[in-house]
Order: C-alpha cells, then structure tokens, then sequence
C-alpha cells in the first residue's frame, strides 16, 4: 500500500467508531498543528502533544497513527494515545495552568480533565480522564499494550479495501479512506447504530445530506456502515415528516433542513447490499420527508420549491439550501428554487424506484408523478432563454438571470430537453462563465460577486460529482470524464502539497484551499481557531473523491 505521509496543519488525529466506543460529547479528537510533530487536542482550552521528530521524514500520516523511523504513534482508544521515540515527547497548553508531575507523569487539568503524559523507556502513553487518579491508573495501564499490534490492526482496515483503480492516486485514496474513517461516532445520545459527521473538528454533529453522501461512498466498501449512517438520521424524522439538518442527538435538533437525497442514498446503498429490509425500513420515513417539503416549502403554490431564508443573516442567508453565502440569496425576495425543486424531482423519482423494488406499485406511481410534474414546471417557469441555461425565479414571476452550479442540476435529475441539455453542456466550455481551470465554479465567471470565498465562486466536489453524473446521464461521456479528471487532479496537487482535502477548492486554481476566504479573509498563518477556514479533512470532499477515483 501506498499510504499517505504529507504531515502538515489541519488532519484530523483520533479513535474512530469504526473500531469501539468514541465520544461525541468532550470528543477527544486532535488536530495536526504545525512542525515538528504537533497534535493539539482542542477543547476550550487547547492541550498540545509535542514530539520533537523531524516530520518531513514521516513514512505514514492516518487518522490514527503516524509511523517513521523515529516515532511510532496510534491512538488506542476513545481517550488514549500510546507511541513510541527516543525523541523528547512533553504536553503544554496555551493557558496559565500548572504542569505537576506524580509518579513520573506530567500532568495538567484543563477543560474539566486531567491530561496525563507517562514515559517510560522509548515508550509514552497520553490520555485524558476526569481525574489526576484516574489518568495516572489508566496510563500505567496502558503503557503494557503492544502499540505495534495495534498498529497492524490499523493497517489491516486499509489492507482490506477494494484496490485503488487509479494507482497514481493511491496516497490520495487511502487519505480519502482515513477521512471517512476518524468522521464515525459510536452509538450515543439515543442513536441506536453508528453515525458520521461533516468534520469532528470543529462541526462535530450530525448533518443530513452530508450524512448521504457518507452512505453512498461507504457503500462502495462497508454496507452496514452505510445502512447505519442513514438509519441515523431518520431516527432523527419528528411525526409531521421532518427531517432537520443538523441533529446533536436524537432530541437536540436544529429548526431547518436540508436537500432531498435521502431517497438517492437509500437506493444506492441497497444497490451495493441489496438489502430489502433496509429498503422497507427507509422508504415510508423517506416519502413523509417528501411530502412534509411540498407542504411546507412551496409558499405560492405554483409546484415548485422554495427554501427556508434569513435575510437578516449577511453571512449565512441560506443554510438550508447548503449554500450558505450565495449570491443567488442576495436579491432579497424568496426564490423558486432551482437546486430544491431539482434535489425533489430526482429523490422521488428514486422513491419511484424504491417503492417498485419493495412491490407497491401505488405508491410508486404517486411519487413517480410528483418528481414528473415538477420536471415540468422547473422546464417551463425556470429555464432563462436569455442566459441558455436555468435559474431561480422570485415569487412574483422574475428570472434572477443568476448562473450557479445549481443549473447543472437539471441534468443530474433528468429534467431537460436534448436541446437544453446542448445548451448547458456550451456554458461549461465557456470561459466567461463556467470553464474555469478548474471547474465547476460555485457562481459564474460574469458575476459581480465571482471570487474565492465559499460559495461565491470555489468549487464543491459534491456539485462536481452532480455534474458529472448529469452529463453521463445525457451522453456527454467525454466532458464527463474531463470535468471528473480535472477535479482530481486539483484535488490531489492540493492533497500532495498539503497533506489534506478540504471543504472548498479555488476555481481559478490558484490560491491553497486554507487560504481561500470563509466568509471573510484569512490569516497569514492558518488556525481555525483564529479564523474558520476552509475545512480540513471534510468527509464528504474525501467521499466524492473516493467515488471519482473509483468510477463509482
């Protein structure tokens, strides 16, 4: 295996639920931080293991263990590191707090724990318990383990992978599955099977189509994972059909949702499994997710759908949508949306599907035709002849005229014409709009507002990977396997020169993804906790990227 070494600021370091209990709560998670080999377990109050190891000579960098010549780290379990070096191995934090040391440990209390480091020999144990006694028993404990089983047994989770079909990629693929790995909770907080998150540092919770995504992509190589990580968020469904978009428990629930692609997951997930049970477990949750949008997001009712808007909110005036800081939510009025009506016509078309697998053709039909008619008025009230391409339309009648990935959509849910899909597949060849060196750029290029902050102009693998489907869908092989490849590619410059795949990336191809604005500029040096940057080692750029490498 050629397995990823690029050390350097922003991957993700901690014990997975793929391999037993992990937190969700006071998740002990740490961060790469800046050489030598640095991890900052990040809290209020943010504890940092140093190990003064030249960290360009690193042979492997997961999500749970790093190995060169000179050191030997693996997280062991939910709250302990064990490693081995000769190399100097010491704890800090960047608070005014006393470094005490008893019976050979050092020891600090930070953030309602007490953090203790044992050395003994070449060998360390670092974890993290509620009191000093219970940190010192549970570090003398540990320093018996045998790190190099361990470590095997993490190596063998990747041994076991389907084989990378693009070898030149192989650091990027095994990187992509150590993402996917680190971002799963055990079952907690009244989930009943194990769920994933967008990012355990800093986003944490659980998120719905984010969630998708990671079904999807472990579907290719973990079925029950799948299964599990969309189980989870339908746990989540209240009785009138809602699904929210973020969910911190089975209780603690946010007051909006997300995109439809509940349904598309399902399917896929039970096309690598062909699992029926978990198709009947899903399908009627996933139609009540249906119905309550046509309910609840089609104001005018004029069969197309709108979403939930905070003008108030300059930085985020759409968190429903996903797209938070678009300048399509600038006009200030409420849109028929493109993207939502789109996501809608395509999830219940795979319902549609759904419900002829399980054998209830009723059913079937009823969704069938919901995602047909709405097919037809996003052709008829949606399509800008002006622009040659689709885009929302105001509730009081008007085309915005404002071009985003989003109106690539209509390929991805069958919608258009040959004709318009011709159309479409013009502006991504077109450099004033969509042909950026690195397409598809989040807004076009003739917008005023096109630039390199978030959803203002980067690139987002999921609408790529949207893209890319769409124009297979409609023949356009050849662009297809050409947007797929380009993506990969900046994918994987960025990955070798900064050890990470990030949220967003620089549709010009430029600027490093951690430099790119969030909603406002970056610092010199990059530091989350300074300033949100583009997320490091986000789960769901590693799932698209997995499913690109694999022609998935």
């Amino acid at each position: 295996m050629n397995l990823p070494h690029k050390y350097n600021y922003g991957s993700l370091f901690g014990f997975s639920g793929i391999d037993g209990e992990n937190l969700h709560k006071n998740d002990f998670v740490g961060m790469l931080m800046h050489q030598p080999v640095q991890i900052r377990f990040d809290a209020s109050n943010p504890v940092t293991l140093a190990v003064d190891v030249n960290s360009d000579k690193m042979r492997v960098v997961l999500s749970d263990a790093l190995q060169s010549d000179e050191l030997l780290l693996v997280f062991a379990d939910k709250t302990t590191v064990i490693g081995r070096t000769r190399c100097r191995v010491r704890i800090s934090t960047a608070v005014r707090c006393a470094l005490q040391t008893r019976r050979g440990a050092q020891l600090l209390q930070a953030n309602g724990f007490c953090y203790a480091l044992l050395t003994q020999g070449d060998r360390f144990v670092f974890c993290r318990e509620k009191t000093a006694a219970l940190a010192l028993a549970a570090a003398q404990e540990k320093l018996a383990l045998d790190i190099d089983a361990i470590y095997q047994q993490r190596l063998a989770y990747y041994e076991a992978m389907p084989l990378c079909r693009r070898p030149q990629y192989e650091p990027l693929y095994y990187k992509c599955l150590s993402v996917n790995r680190v971002n799963v909770y055990s079952p907690q907080d009244g989930f009943t099977g194990r769920f994933t998150t967008p990012d355990r540092l800093p986003h944490k919770d659980m998120w719905l189509w984010d969630s998708a995504f990671h079904a999807i992509t472990f579907a290719q190589y973990d079925g029950e994972m799948a299964k599990e990580a969309l189980l989870a968020v339908l746990q989540c469904q209240t009785a009138d059909g809602f699904i929210p978009h973020r969910m911190r428990s089975t209780t603690d629930l946010s007051d909006i949702t997300q995109p439809q692609v509940l349904a598309w997951a399902a399917l896929e997930v039970f096309r690598k499994t062909g699992d029926k049970d978990f198709l009947a477990r899903c399908a009627d949750k996933i139609a009540a997710f249906e119905l309550w949008f046509l309910k609840n997001r089609d104001l005018n009712g004029n069969g197309l759908l709108e979403w939930k808007t905070d003008y108030n909110n300059v930085r985020c005036r759409c968190d429903e949508s996903g797209m938070d800081n678009s300048p399509r939510f600038d006009t200030i009025e409420t849109l028929d949306a493109i993207d939502a009506s789109c996501f809608m016509v395509h999830d219940c078309r795979c319902l549609a599907e759904i419900y002829r697998i399980l054998g209830n053709e009723a059913e079937a039909a009823r969704f069938q035709q919901i995602g047909d008619d709405m097919a037809q008025k996003i052709n008829d009230l949606l399509w800008d002849d002006d622009r040659g391409a689709y885009c929302d339309r105001t509730l009081s009648g008007d085309l915005t005229g404002v071009l985003s990935c989003c109106s690539f959509l209509p390929l991805f849910a069958g919608v258009c014409t040959e004709e318009r899909a011709a159309k479409l597949v013009a502006l991504l060849h077109d450099e004033g709009t969509f042909a950026t060196p690195l397409p598809v750029p989040s807004i076009s290029r003739d917008h005023a507002d096109y630039g390199a902050d978030m959803w203002r102009g980067c690139v987002w693998l999921n609408f790529n990977y949207f893209t890319i489907l769409g124009l297979r869908r409609y023949g356009y092989d050849d662009e297809a396997k050409a947007l797929q490849e380009r993506t990969l590619q900046s994918v994987n410059r960025w990955f070798e020169e900064t050890g990470n795949v990030f949220e967003f990336y620089d549709a010009e191809d430029k600027i490093a993804p951690w430099r790119l604005n969030r909603k406002g500029p970056q610092p010199e040096v990059p530091d989350y906790r300074t300033r949100m940057h583009a997320i490091t080692d986000f789960n769901w750029s590693a799932c698209f990227t997995l499913l690109m490498l694999q022609d998935a």
